[in-house]
């Protein structure tokens, strides 16, 4: 795969490719325990603490002056010796999990909608929506960040469009609070999952070259769009549906009539094909460094699996979502804080372009920790 440059608009589409997923469908229907306000008072303080950790990774990155991925960043700076090159594999094998598991979500969640839009069976639709988001993959990052560009345009249209059409009927907005602490929880995990763009991270960076104040403003930029249409989805899911769905803009679409109904379902169409290309790219690298693999091999070992494990598992919609934020936040929870320490005390580059700088105090990083381990509790917790 050969790799090229960035733009700017190209690593901002990264960014939001890899947010407007099935998180954002499925926030909604989470915020119907709590009410719109109080998704109001989560969706700042979850994009805050998005924005701090992401930044906390593109630090790493700057003062370590290579193009490493997640894992090999964690044997660089936390993982290692003896008894922690063992457990860099157990990590590696987790992060693995977790990824297949978002992967396998946006095939399942992108096919069912195919399949409803032009009437074919329901594998059939599956492998239609692995081959074009494995496609695009294939041909490596500048070929990604095309693809997220014309993706992301896509998804701001189509929003704009249902949100357009939702003038022309009633809107209901109830502004008050509800919920117990767990529906808050669970709110909270599933709104950092929306806005979980960590391990694009490295690409932006890598894309962006020595531009290290870009690659900041394309993730602050990225994260705030993601946090925008969050927030939009919500507000028309709300405002207008007679029941809100688990896939949100399948309740709006049944609102507003067959027009938004093929609007909406692309969509979500879109938006989950965008989270693939992020997501598998990130994997395919990670598989290429850890385990030495070609970059064609890394690929096909990268996407298959989704597929496979999906046709041999039965799982819902939202228990995919759940096990993938829930295991990744566990594993970034417990690794990043201190791999950040430590590439500020002993990264090659000790004066990098860009840095934290007060934001990077201990108070922060204790902050930060605590975020990942709420949003690991939020997306384990089961609401029965």
């Amino acid at each position: 795969m050969h790799e090229q440059r960035l733009t700017q608009w190209e690593a901002i589409s990264l960014m939001v490719g890899a947010g407007v997923g099935a998180g954002i469908m499925a926030v909604p229907y989470l915020t119907t325990q709590v009410g719109f306000l109080g998704l109001a008072i989560i969706l700042p303080v979850a994009w805050a603490a998005s924005a701090l950790i992401h930044l906390m990774l593109a630090e790493v990155l700057f003062r370590t002056g290579k193009d490493l991925q997640i894992v090999e960043l964690m044997h660089l700076y936390v993982l290692r010796g003896r008894f922690g090159r063992w457990l860099l594999w157990m990590v590696f094998a987790l992060l693995s999990i977790a990824f297949l598991a978002n992967l396998a979500a946006y095939v399942s969640g992108a096919g069912e909608i195919l399949a409803g839009l032009i009437s074919i069976d329901r594998h059939l639709a599956e492998f239609l929506v692995y081959g074009v988001s494995a496609g695009v993959v294939f041909f490596g990052l500048k070929a990604v960040g095309i693809a997220e560009r014309f993706g992301a345009i896509l998804l701001v249209g189509l929003i704009t469009a249902i949100g357009t059409g939702a003038f022309l009927v009633p809107f209901r907005l109830s502004p008050t609070l509800s919920g117990t602490p767990t529906h808050w929880l669970v709110l909270y995990g599933m709104v950092m999952y929306a806005l979980w763009t960590f391990y694009s991270v490295p690409q932006v960076v890598k894309g962006l070259g020595s531009d290290r104040r870009g690659a900041v403003r394309a993730i602050l930029i990225g994260l705030a769009i993601n946090g925008i249409l969050t927030a939009l989805v919500a507000l028309l899911a709300l405002g207008i549906s007679t029941q809100v769905t688990e896939v949100a803009i399948i309740g709006i679409s049944e609102r507003l009539g067959s027009w938004a109904g093929v609007t909406g379902s692309l969509f979500i169409l879109f938006a989950m094909l965008t989270s693939y290309w992020s997501v598998s790219l990130a994997l395919s690298d990670i598989l290429h460094e850890r385990i030495g693999l070609p970059n064609k091999a890394a690929w096909l070992l990268a996407t298959l699996p989704s597929l496979l494990l999906l046709w041999l598992g039965a799982w819902q919609f939202l228990t995919w979502l759940r096990l993938a934020a829930g295991v990744t936040a566990i594993v970034v929870a417990l690794i990043t804080i201190p791999m950040y320490w430590q590439a500020r005390k002993h990264g090659p580059i000790k004066n990098p372009a860009w840095t934290l700088g007060h934001w990077g105090h201990p108070l922060m990083l204790a902050l930060a920790l605590l975020a990942l381990f709420l949003m690991a509790a939020g997306s384990l917790i089961s609401i029965n």
